[in-house]
């Protein structure tokens, strides 16, 4: 028996001693019942503690564990700026043996850590206002004066009172990602230059061109005309007609050149106005035919009740020219070539160009809108062009803020088919009553 067991029964003898003479049994009785029931309290609550403090230090332990061995760093701060713990990740991403060294190496992290030391300051003037930063970014000096990124996380922790008492988050090393990023910037950058330089340099060009061929297509137009008198030998007058053809075929693709330049840096304006659905399909007929020479007979199915069109009528109809003039090379006699028309239940107009030609496979579809492709890419292929009548198309469809849908199948036909939505329909605006007063 211990003394303290010892001394507790004499005290409790002593105890009973002194109320035997003051207090009835029954009174006794009472207070041992209320003793009892103290001291069975007290051990309750001892052995509570004692398994809360051995759960507290098991937790305590596997914190500790995961403080060690994680791949992140992890720091505790103070707000003046010096480490008050950091894990060995963190050591090692810093250049340092072991987190003691770190401990004890700053003792101004501003100054000390950060390349820009007001970078340390942003990081408090956010804590204060947010108690939290997320994904913050700095490039920092390691122990050997080389540099890296870093991207911090953290919360603050404060006392009862409100007040800061330390910073603890982590830190992750992303100089190889923040790199690749800058250079996934830098080439866009490049990218975009270069595009630009690239639609100067044709704009430029195709002006240049443009000067002396517009000369070669009026004074062969001209000789042909025998404005000035007959040619003597007739046969001339055919080389004359193919020169002129072959103008008018070189001025129709420096035109598409121009369009594209045009298009990619976004200088082609809409010429909206109120028109109708029958006079574009028309125009568009007419210059397909001057763009291929075919008069073959082409099905215009545009019904009168259409709407009237908020477009511009130029662009619209050069898109449809362009659909119809492949539709025509793409199509060999006897082949059908059809174009029409309708409105959709949402109040949407649709054109579309059909044809029962030689058709392309779904892989050619997505080659055939980008600029200077063409299904066939053969030198020996059998149909002329420069493989830009689609990608301008969908270019203008897309500006108008609609869609250019294709549909076809090699040795069946192709139908491309012009979406443009309710917004391209003609607004009357109401009549208002002038009020003077």
């Amino acid at each position: 028996m211990s003394a303290g067991t010892c001394w507790a029964f004499f005290a409790l003898g002593l105890t009973f001693g002194v109320a035997g003479r003051v207090m009835s049994l029954r009174e006794i009785a009472t207070g041992v019942v209320i003793l009892a029931a103290i001291g069975a309290s007290v051990i309750f609550l001892r052995r509570l503690a004692e398994r809360s403090d051995q759960t507290l230090l098991a937790g305590d332990f596997s914190f500790r564990g995961f403080f060690e061995t994680a791949i992140e760093g992890i720091f505790r701060t103070t707000p003046d700026g010096r480490y008050l713990d950091v894990n060995p990740a963190l050591a090692r991403i810093y250049g340092y043996e072991n987190p003691d060294e770190m401990k004890a190496a700053f003792t101004n992290i501003a100054a000390q850590l950060y390349v820009d030391p007001s970078r340390r300051d942003e990081f408090k003037a956010i804590m204060a206002a947010d108690d939290e930063v997320s994904g913050f970014i700095s490039e920092i000096r390691r122990r050997d004066g080389s540099t890296i990124w870093i991207s911090e996380n953290a919360r603050a922790v404060r006392d009862w009172r409100g007040e800061i008492v330390c910073y603890q988050g982590t830190v992750e090393d992303v100089t190889q990602k923040f790199a690749a990023e800058r250079a996934i910037k830098k080439g866009l950058k490049r990218a975009e230059q270069a595009n630009r330089t690239k639609n100067a340099f044709l704009a430029m060009m195709s002006h240049e061109l443009k000067t002396p061929l517009n000369a070669i297509i009026g004074f062969s137009e001209m000789i042909s005309g025998e404005m000035l008198g007959p040619i003597g030998n007739r046969a001339y007058l055919n080389y004359i007609h193919d020169i002129h053809a072959s103008g008018n075929r070189l001025l129709a693709i420096i035109n598409d050149v121009l369009d594209v330049a045009r298009l990619e840096g976004n200088a082609i304006i809409l010429n909206r106005c109120e028109c109708c659905a029958q006079e574009i399909a028309e125009a568009a007929l007419r210059r397909a035919r001057v763009q291929t020479g075919d008069r073959r007979p082409v099905e215009l199915e545009i019904p009168n009740r259409l709407p009237t069109l908020n477009v511009d009528k130029t662009r619209l109809a050069q898109v449809l020219a362009n659909l119809l003039a492949n539709s025509l090379k793409f199509t060999p006699p006897p082949g059908a070539v059809t174009l029409r028309a309708w409105q959709t239940p949402a109040g949407a107009v649709h054109f579309a160009v059909s044809d029962s030609g030689i058709g392309m496979s779904e892989d050619s579809i997505a080659m055939v809108l980008q600029p200077f492709q063409q299904a066939d890419a053969s030198l020996a292929r059998r149909f002329e062009g420069a493989g830009l009548g689609l990608p301008i198309a969908h270019a203008l469809t897309k500006l108008h803020g609609g869609a250019l849908v294709i549909a076809s199948s090699e040795g069946k036909g192709t139908t491309v088919t012009v979406e443009l939505p309710a917004a391209c329909l003609w607004q009357e605006l109401p009549e208002t009553e002038a009020v003077y007063g």
